[in-house]
Order: structure tokens, then sequence, then C-alpha cells
């Protein structure tokens, strides 16, 4: 009875610690917000000189970001993804749910990480997987979570399918036991995207289009991430209580 009262105790002391933790990462955190927040919302710059100096300043206060998050930012190992364990658990709650994949399977490819192999030759226009929906995150699975109040409610989140999606599946990373688990732990942990560019590689991209798309690109996801931010931590909303532990610019992107 005395052990159950003091391993009872020990998890309260270490959840108050915890929360007293999060706190005070909030209270650092909140002007570093407020501050990437004005800076993604100035008016768009026509000069690339000015929009690189924007990004710099941008990159600036997401380096002050990340390092007082990477206290509550889950990583994982990049090999976890690609063991066999993992596989294995993940084609299991396929299977189990109704998908079929005979012939082919999930498997490493060096260079390119996962892939679907194929075990037999596969005739043209036949069946090679069949997922039923069930087993898909969607739009419509998130308004019928935790997050419908915010995805009726929030202006972004109600005209932008593809960031309720994106909010969802962080929602659903926190989670304790959540359904999609197998499916979110064979997720990269990177990309190799613009979101991961230093301002050298983007300088780089001088005199192509692409670099103000890049920029743009960029200055969009920090400013989403900020108002994301401001939000999760001003609602009392169930799904803003999960996501306030672990919601960073690195889970974000």
């Amino acid at each position: 009875m005395g052990r159950k009262v003091q391993n009872k105790q020990h998890k309260q002391d270490s959840k108050t610690k915890q929360n007293s933790n999060l706190n005070s990462i909030q209270k650092r955190l909140q002007p570093l917000i407020d501050k990437l927040l004005q800076l993604t919302t100035l008016p768009a710059e026509q000069n690339i000189s000015k929009c690189l100096e924007l990004q710099n300043e941008i990159n600036q206060v997401i380096d002050q970001v990340t390092e007082l998050e990477r206290e509550i930012d889950l990583t994982y190992p990049a090999d976890i993804r690609c063991s066999s364990a993992t596989l294995d658990r993940f084609t299991k709650w396929m299977k189990e749910n109704g998908a079929k994949f005979d012939g082919t399977k999930i498997a490493e490819f060096p260079g390119y990480e996962l892939g679907l192999q194929a075990d037999v030759d596969i005739q043209e226009s036949s069946l090679v997987i069949a997922v039923p929906r069930r087993l898909m995150l969607t739009v419509e699975a998130a308004r019928n979570s935790p997050l419908k109040p915010l995805v009726e409610k929030d202006p972004l989140l109600s005209n932008m399918p593809n960031v309720v999606l994106a909010i969802f599946v962080l929602l659903e990373k926190f989670k304790e036991n959540s359904f999609w688990k197998p499916y979110i732990d064979i997720l990269p942990t990177s990309y190799s995207t613009v979101l991961y560019f230093s301002l050298d590689e983007l300088k780089e991209l001088q005199g192509s289009p692409t670099l103000d798309k890049a920029l743009k690109q960029i200055k969009n996801i920090a400013r989403q991430y900020a108002y994301f931010y401001k939000l999760i931590w001003t609602s009392d909303n169930q799904a803003c209580k999960i996501l306030r532990k672990h919601f960073t610019y690195n889970q974000y992107r």
C-alpha cells in the first residue's frame, strides 16, 4: 500500500515539474513568437537582397525558438522508423484493419529510405495495394476528433484542409495510444525541402524563380507556426492541451 502511494506521489511530482518547465519555456518563447509573427507578416519585398535580409532575421528568431524548444521536442533516432520491428508493427496493423498488399512489402532501399518492394511479377492493370478509408488520416477524421471545435471556428483551419491535416497528424503523434501510431512511427523525421535549407543554400538559388517561391514557403510556414502556437496556448480546447506539450517549430515544419 505504501509503495503504491509513493509511486502515485512520484508521478504527481513528475507531472507538476513537467508542467512548471513547460510554462517556463512558454514564457521565454512568447516574445520570440511575437517577433516571428511580426517579421512574417511584413509586406512582401520586391528586391531579392532585401528578401534575403528578412529571411536572415527570420532564421535568427527560428534558431532561438528551436533552441528553447529542444527540451520539449519529441526526437527519435532516424534508424528506428526503418527497423524490422517498426515495419512489422505497421504491416500487422495494416492487415488487421483490412489493407491488402499481397505480393509486396515495405522495405528499405539504400539512399532512398522506405519504399514498396514487389516480391512477385505484377501484371499490368492488376490491383497492387488496397487501403480502407478508416486507415487514412483525413480531414473528415480530423473533424470527428477533438480538433472539431477549432476547425469549425478558426478561419485558417476552416479554409485550409492541408493545414488541418498537418495539425491532426501532430495531435495523433502527441496522443497516448493513437490508433494511427504504427503509421506515424514510420514517417520521416526530416525532409529534403526548402524548409530545411540554410541561408547559404537559399542564396545558391539566386537567379532562379525558385528562390522567390522558396522564401514565400518558408515565410508562410513560420507564420503558420507562430499563429498556431498562440492559438494552442490561449485555448482550453482538449486538442490544444495535448498539442502544447510538444508543439514545436521542428514538429510543425
